[in-house]
């Protein structure tokens, strides 16, 4: 695993599995608490392969050692999307802890921070169930 060093505070750490550029996949490794303190040091540290990583495609978060975040830590995951998206990488918060599910929920950021196909794949009940209702209420 690489370390990202630097001015980052105790209590957030971020790891990347070596080789892990591979096919165009990035994953990295969250643990700790992403607040006001480490939003920088996050943002800084998991943007740095957007830069630097040729040919990235899908950055994934492990979130299961996230152990929380504030209202900034929200707006850092935030502004990472903007940014892998503005990259055209698509970004995945993996292994999300029903405490972080329940947060993005309840904000209305939890589609959003989800790349559209597991948004397609959990939405394609109701959708086809839709269309099945408008196909039979149609007139030939």
């Amino acid at each position: 695993m690489t370390r990202f060093t630097g001015s980052r505070p105790e209590y957030l750490h971020l790891n990347s599995a070596p080789h892990a550029s591979t096919d165009g996949v990035l994953h990295m490794q969250v643990t700790g608490y992403l607040d006001y303190d480490s939003a920088d040091y996050f943002l800084a540290a998991t943007t740095q392969p957007l830069e630097t990583t040729p040919g990235l495609r899908h950055l994934h978060l492990d979130c299961a050692g996230l152990t929380g975040l504030d209202s900034m830590g929200l707006a850092m995951l935030l502004m990472l999307h903007r940014r892998t998206a503005a990259a055209e990488i698509i970004l995945h918060l993996d292994n999300r802890t029903p405490a972080l599910d329940r947060l993005l929920d309840i904000t209305g950021t939890l589609t959003y921070l989800i790349p559209e196909t597991e948004t397609a794949a959990a939405e394609l009940p109701s959708d086809l169930e839709a269309a099945s209702v408008d196909a039979s209420q149609s007139t030939p």
